[in-house]
């Protein structure tokens, strides 16, 4: 199976990203927006995950992530990620990314190491993808994404989930196949 681990967005993001979208058209026209279902954080791209490997990957997440503890992260910049000179992907991310969030992030890599057929390690980049845009927008035309803030949203911490990435109906369905809860939160 092709799997990642990322941190799950709780239900009403939903309706933030709803009030966001409305602008979204405003600004660029050929933007296809990805379904909320899809919307997350990913920690560890893993590649193809064979069945024999996925209890072991459950059981090295449960035991390094189930004594870290959760934070938060406010969603508060839009961005853009460009291929080849041309913006393809719509995000929204952090401002601030605290060391809470990047050492998550190096122990879930770390945890999962030699499982899957992702071998690279990559730098933690913290975004949600919202989008993709249509090939030939061009970047004058989403200047105003990468200038704006959206009304920050702050999103809980609290779970780390091992996703199955399977194909649906022309695009990516994000299967959740086990959840690991962090400890409490260090207020």
């Amino acid at each position: 199976m092709r799997a990642f681990v990322a941190i799950p967005l709780p239900g009403d993001f939903s309706g933030w990203l709803q009030d966001n979208r409305t602008s979204f058209a405003s600004i660029v026209s050929r933007l296809r927006l990805v379904p909320v279902a899809s919307c997350h954080i990913t920690l560890r791209f893993l590649g193809e995950l064979p069945d024999e490997q996925v209890d072991d990957a459950i059981g090295r997440l449960s035991r390094s992530l189930s004594a870290v503890p959760g934070t938060r992260v406010a969603l508060d910049r839009f961005g853009v990620f460009h291929r080849d000179g041309r913006p393809t992907i719509l995000w929204v991310g952090a401002s601030v990314v605290s060391q809470a969030l990047i050492d998550l992030a190096a122990t879930t890599d770390l945890s999962l190491s030699g499982l899957g057929t992702n071998n690279q390690t990559e730098r933690f980049a913290l975004h949600v993808t919202l989008g993709r845009f249509v090939s030939g927008t061009r970047d004058d035309e989403v200047a105003a994404f990468e200038a704006g803030s959206p009304e920050p949203y702050v999103v809980p911490v609290t779970d780390v989930v091992l996703y199955e990435s399977s194909m649906g109906q022309g695009r990516p369905v994000y299967i959740a196949r086990a959840s690991v809860r962090l400890a409490p939160f260090a207020e």
